[in-house]
């Protein structure tokens, strides 16, 4: 008797054993360095050769991505910008750039031009070209010299692939919608790998796929003056999740704060607004469109942001302005896990 006790005791262990070594092999975690910024791949439940190899993959794709949509470094767009600035025409074989110079053209005139990948030059101007950051304010000439050229995306024509603008002064920057871009392409890349639970995070700009067990992926949302997180929030499988903040790249000058995030129409940093965070349901180009939505609203002014979130179609927001006030969209404020206490009377609800 006692040796059947014994026995049954070893078989409970090992099972026991296999079950904890099964739990902790069922979340798969690779980082790497990408856009730079940090990249955060999460596959759950999966072997780890088959997440591996997913992982690798992608992690390949945005390398590609990030050097053939470089603005200021050798690569494709490069390229396209220096043939604009000589203003000589350029044969563009690129299937997926062209696209994504359409695309750019379609969400500069959904966001009353707020949203502008052709004002590269004005970024440049204002140091963001440089990891660097500037200690003394551009020049006022020379900004408003770049905003009376108006270069816009529309001033782009592609006919049988061949590239030309009519404005020398359009330098193509894509980086307000690359790290959207690339989530969608992972989603591709796991749904070729048969891959159902995963979260994908570059930066900030995040994608979902599935669950992580029984439970929906959480993510964070920073606040945007401490290391801190502000709050955090459910995703549901398939939603992506971008924030567009005054904190991620900046520079100060006499105690006040000019952040990359340019107004096209002015061509200076906004400065009512620390961060925007938008959520955006499953759908084509979902990804890339979490990335580009936050900034318009971000950019527009306090009395119309609402309006032009409605105009968009977000219908999940979260809006931290310069003074503290929160607005948020009351889909958003039902699911968001607030880690401090708020005053609610600094949150307006929409």
């Amino acid at each position: 008797m006692q040796r059947y006790v014994q026995f049954f005791l070893f078989i409970l262990a090992v099972i026991l054993l296999l079950a904890i070594s099964l739990h902790g092999n069922l979340l798969f975690q690779k980082k790497d360095y990408v856009f730079g910024t940090i990249v955060d791949i999460k596959i759950y439940g999966e072997s780890k050769e088959l997440a591996s190899n997913a992982s690798k993959e992608i992690l390949l794709n945005f390398n590609k991505l990030h050097q053939m949509l470089h603005p200021w470094r050798e690569g494709l767009v490069f390229e396209i910008n220096e043939a604009i600035q000589n203003k000589i025409p350029f044969v563009i074989e690129n299937q997926e750039v062209i696209s994504l110079i359409q695309r750019g053209q379609e969400y500069e005139n959904q966001t009353k031009g707020y949203f502008n990948p052709a004002i590269g030059k004005l970024v440049r101007l204002w140091g963001f070209h440089s990891e660097v950051p500037r200690k003394v304010m551009p020049d006022d000439k020379a900004i408003l010299r770049l905003v009376e050229a108006k270069p816009s995306m529309g001033n782009i024509k592609i006919i049988n692939n061949k590239l030309s603008s009519s404005n020398k002064f359009v330098q193509v920057d894509m980086g307000g919608y690359a790290k959207g871009y690339a989530l969608d392409q992972a989603k591709n890349i796991l749904e070729q790998y048969k891959i159902n639970n995963a979260l994908i995070n570059i930066g900030g700009n995040i994608l979902a796929l599935g669950m992580q067990g029984n439970k929906e992926w959480v993510v964070g949302i920073q606040d945007p003056r401490n290391p801190n997180l502000m709050a955090s929030l459910p995703l549901k499988p398939g939603w992506s999740i971008g924030t567009s903040g005054d904190y991620q790249k900046y520079f100060n000058v006499n105690k006040k704060r000019y952040s990359h995030i340019i107004n096209p129409h002015t061509g200076y940093p906004v400065s009512n607004t620390k961060s925007v965070t938008v959520l955006i349901p499953p759908g084509d180009n979902s990804g890339e469109k979490s990335d580009v939505y936050s900034n318009p609203i971000f950019i527009e002014e306090i009395s119309k942001k609402i309006e032009i979130a409605n105009d968009l179609g977000v219908s999940h927001y979260l809006i931290v302005l310069e003074t503290n006030e929160i607005l948020i969209s009351e889909e958003l404020n039902r699911i968001i896990m607030w880690q401090d206490k708020i005053d609610e009377k600094k949150i307006t609800i929409y």
